[in-house]
């Protein structure tokens, strides 16, 4: 199994300069071949060979070095791991799974790899051009451990050093445990609560964003007045990057908690499907939405799930679950966004709505699975909605909103 490691570096000033001319001659080496890729389609679009490919840009790579000297002084095979990235995000583009291949900007992406020649001794890691070595923190008895080092990646965030080890381990990921109703859970995610629990935990948003936005509002006003190109406006611009990473770390150190421990007591996960993009458009919440980031939230449960040998169930976005009665299975079409209490009009439930929702999106999974069977044969499903996922809702009951109709007309 392929795993990482991500330690600080502390270089000293020789290394900086290093590290940094390293940054710039790969971003140069990527930018400059992503032109010349660009260009040559552009020439021989109808050719038999109508783009180059890694091959191609490495020969040219020995040609470029000749004509900027410059380059010597950086390690060749990080300069080719660029051609690779490249190439890379080519062949994704070509396969409509990304975008075409945008230039890298300086301060923005900062990164170089090296494949091979990896040593680390005590707190230091050496590679190719950096005999002395780099310090580190970190666990060096865990990482000194490392026998076989895929690949090391350097990154420069907020002025500050970090490096990414790549390497392999013989365990294997654990098996999947089997899908359990009794110890599954359905998860709503929400702006006040961030996190409701199908069995009643429920985790309240940290609100990340008002805790640094006033310093950022100070940072961002002083950044504005600072002259375009001046020393200072750099100086300012990194204190306003640090400022922001520590709005990043508080949201990483958070989600990374509240996955791990999901992920450690349930076997069965189930989440829905939510169209965030769509979200966004409502400028009340979309500050926010943002500030949650449900996205990144999920990609760490899914992550954890896998680590741990655990079942992620994911229902689809347009599935009832706000709307409808956990109990009975009615729906109230009027229940608007600012109702935080769901009140069932057909069997009298008073719930939490994002209580009432987790449940709904716990029930709806287990269904889809096939963990939990409904009353009703699926044809009769597939061509009643919803009739037979609740014990309670039968053919002739009345939706709330559309009639006046008692409860006890409609348990009947």
């Amino acid at each position: 199994m392929i795993t990482a490691a991500r330690v600080k570096l502390y270089p000293n000033e020789g290394q900086k300069i290093l590290l940094e001319k390293h940054f710039g001659s790969c971003r140069f080496v990527y930018n400059y071949f992503l032109k010349k890729r660009d260009e040559y389609y552009i020439t021989h679009r109808d050719a038999k060979k109508s783009s180059l490919n890694y091959l191609d840009t490495q020969n040219m790579l020995i040609e470029l070095k000749k004509e900027h000297p410059w380059l010597y002084e950086i390690n060749a095979q990080s300069l080719q791991m660029s051609l690779r990235f490249l190439d890379n995000a080519f062949k994704n583009f070509f396969h409509k799974n990304a975008e075409h291949p945008r230039f890298r900007k300086k301060e923005r992406n900062e990164f170089f790899a090296v494949p091979q020649h990896i040593k680390i001794q005590g707190n230091r890691i050496y590679f190719p051009k950096f005999s002395e070595g780099i310090y580190f923190k970190g666990s060096k008895e865990k990482l000194s451990e490392i026998k076989d080092i895929n690949e090391i990646r350097i990154t420069k965030d907020s002025g500050y050093y970090y490096c990414s080890i790549i390497y392999e381990i013989p365990e294997e990921l654990p098996e999947k445990k089997p899908l359990s109703e009794d110890n599954s859970v359905g998860i709503d995610l929400g702006i006040e609560k961030f996190t409701t629990l199908s069995n009643g935990i429920a985790i309240e948003n940290p609100r990340f964003i008002k805790k640094v936005e006033k310093r950022i509002k100070k940072l961002q006003k002083q950044l504005s007045r600072k002259q375009k190109g001046s020393k200072n406006r750099r100086k300012q611009i990194l204190r306003l990057q640090k400022e922001y990473k520590k709005l990043r770390d508080m949201r990483e150190d958070f989600y990374d908690k509240v996955s791990t421990a999901i992920a450690k007591r349930y076997d069965t996960i189930i989440i829905e499907d939510l169209n965030v993009k769509g979200m966004m458009q409502n400028h009340h919440i979309s500050k926010s939405l943002s500030d949650v980031s449900f996205y990144y939230f999920k990609q760490r449960l899914e992550w954890k799930a896998e680590k741990y040998g655990k079942n992620i169930i994911e229902i689809g976005r347009f599935d009832p679950s706000s709307k409808i009665c956990s109990r009975c299975g009615n729906i109230k079409h009027d229940l608007k966004l600012s109702d935080r209490i769901y009140h069932c009009n057909v069997c009298g439930l008073t719930i939490d709505r994002d209580l009432n929702a987790a449940k709904n999106i716990r029930k709806i999974g287990l269904i889809k699975v096939g963990s939990v069977r409904s009353e009703f044969t699926p044809v009769e499903i597939a061509t009643s909605g919803l009739y037979g996922i609740y014990p309670y809702r039968q053919r002739s009951v009345v939706e709330s909103g559309s009639s006046e109709a008692s409860a006890e007309e409609q348990l009947t």
